[in-house]
């Protein structure tokens, strides 16, 4: 088996003779032996290009270590609210930008979110947020609204008759009247009740009430998902939980799906109070001009997400890739699809390319004579919740089991016969299966082997071939005593080139001995 080796590859072998007994110390230690490299979602890695790559999943405290998780989807979907309270910082303000915010009371950030990474907690009667509309753009008073939903997560400590979620009041002019507009989310036996008084405009100025009423009972210490939305083509005026229907109404001069619309319009000096009489949670707030056809209800989208780690060096080239095992929570049908990526090099590794490879956690990948080989390797993990949404995977750590590929033990003898400015070398076969060739190293110093002017070539010089035991350097000087070590080198792309043998010692000269 022959070796191809460039003359810049000669020359950083000569640079690092002198270091050769002290790397034949190394290569020794871990001669055949099983490693091991663990990773978690805070490992890093000098060796590649970019670290952790989330889509869909996200890095979050573990017990003691960080994991991989699902990262929960995006509440609000579809174009942009007019009003999107998230809760997810320190301070509630309106991400849309269009009203000011104004706590009353102690409002604190709970850690315990439907979305995102906090919620609003209220405690009545102590508490709540005074909002109200800053841009020329958002509930302008007098002009029509078109489409409109209204949406948040609740999470009541009592759900107690009488409290008060929201409410919205102003004055709207009719005709030359004024009239009292409020909007209210209440509750009254432990269910949510809507009100919209003069909110919808009847012609010539009549006053309007709507009431959409909920059939199902809130849970204290439960999540619960409330939206009223508005379609201004029809009248339609829909109140559910949950996503299930709870209350229909029309806002018309029929009350049917039928007659002249009621559009919404705000009324001036406007204000809106979230949490006016209310104790517990609330979460992703928000007021949208459109018509919410499918509200985001799961926790985690059932397409899931991933996790694509940066790129490892396990230290040597043709390492055995044995096995990599993994601890993972799978809660339900939750479940994570692995899958590696390995070479000898990384350098031109694109998305997809090289593919990716599927395996199964704890499974072997081979032993080291058939397993996959290779010094670079990359890991993604596939993640997708229960069937609910409701729960997901975390990866805590991954372990990758390999046997790095050492390099070659030397020949255990080796002898000199001199002659007219030659020296003929024999040494003893290696029997480890994978040898490529032997290294042969010459100088005119101990342990100094940057000898040149042998017509075979300056030290070192290769010899291909697991066989092949000799080589005769010729053109040496008569007289001049030189120094000789021979090394084993095995099939790896580039070789390892293992230990030196014992020197030896020879003088060329025209008389034999």
């Amino acid at each position: 088996m022959g070796v191809f080796i460039n003359e810049q590859t000669k020359s950083a072998l000569r640079r690092s003779i002198i270091f050769a007994s002290a790397l034949s110390a190394v290569f020794l230690s871990g001669l055949g032996a099983e490693e091991s490299l663990v990773i978690d979602a805070a490992s890093v890695s000098a060796s590649s290009p970019r670290q952790w790559v989330f889509d869909g999943a996200e890095r979050v405290d573990g017990s003691g270590a960080p994991e991989i998780a699902l990262k929960a989807g995006a509440s609000i979907q579809g174009p942009a609210p007019d009003l999107y309270i998230s809760f997810d910082d320190d301070a509630a303000v309106d991400l849309a930008g269009n009203w000011t915010v104004e706590p009353i009371g102690p409002i604190v950030r709970s850690a315990s979110a439907r979305f995102g990474s906090g919620s609003g907690a209220f405690r009545a009667p102590a508490t709540k947020l005074v909002l109200q509309p800053a841009s020329a753009a958002s509930f302008v008073p007098d002009v029509p609204l078109g489409d409109l939903s209204l949406e948040f997560w609740l999470k009541p400590t009592r759900a107690d008759s009488g409290e008060i979620v929201l409410l919205w009041k102003a004055n709207r002019r009719a005709g030359k009247a004024w009239l009292s507009q409020q909007i209210s989310c209440i509750v009254l036996r432990n269910k949510v009740v809507f009100g919209f008084l003069n909110f919808f405009a009847a012609p010539g100025g009549k006053p309007t009430s709507i009431s959409l009423q909920g059939k199902t009972s809130l849970v204290p210490g439960a999540w619960s998902h409330h939206l009223v939305r508005f379609d201004s083509t029809t009248g339609l005026l829909e109140y559910l939980m949950n996503g299930e229907l709870e209350s229909i109404r029309y806002a018309t001069s029929t009350e049917k799906q039928s007659g002249t619309v009621y559009a919404p319009i705000p009324g001036a000096s406007g204000r809106l109070e979230l949490g006016t009489n209310y104790t517990g949670l609330i979460d992703e707030f928000s007021v949208s001009r459109t018509f919410s056809e499918d509200p985001s209800l799961r926790r985690y989208a059932p397409t899931g997400g991933f996790a694509e780690s940066p790129i490892f060096d396990l230290g040597s080239t043709n390492s055995a890739l044995l096995a990599i095992d993994a601890k993972a929570r799978q809660p339900g049908e939750s479940a994570v699809q692995w899958s590696y990526r390995f070479g000898d090099s990384s350098a031109g590794w694109r998305e997809g390319s090289p593919d990716w490879e599927p395996f199964v956690p704890g499974a072997p990948l081979g032993d080291a004579s058939g397993a996959p080989r290779g010094r670079y390797i990359q890991l993604k993990m596939d993640l997708y919740p229960d069937a609910s949404g409701e729960r997901s995977p975390a990866v805590a750590s991954i372990s990758i089991r390999y046997e790095p590929d050492l390099a070659p033990t030397p020949p255990s003898s080796v002898s000199a016969v001199v002659g007219d400015r030659r020296v003929a070398l024999r040494w003893s076969q290696v029997s480890e299966a994978d040898i490529g060739g032997y290294v042969v190293y010459y100088g005119l110093s101990s342990g100094d082997y940057f000898g040149s002017g042998a017509a075979e070539g300056s030290s070192p010089v290769f010899v291909a071939g697991s066989a092949t035991t000799s080589l005769v350097l010729n053109g040496l000087k008569n007289g001049a005593l030189y120094y000789f070590a021979i090394a084993s080198y095995d099939g790896a792309h580039p070789p390892h080139i293992g230990e030196l043998s014992r020197e030896i010692s020879a003088r060329p000269s025209r008389v034999s001995p």
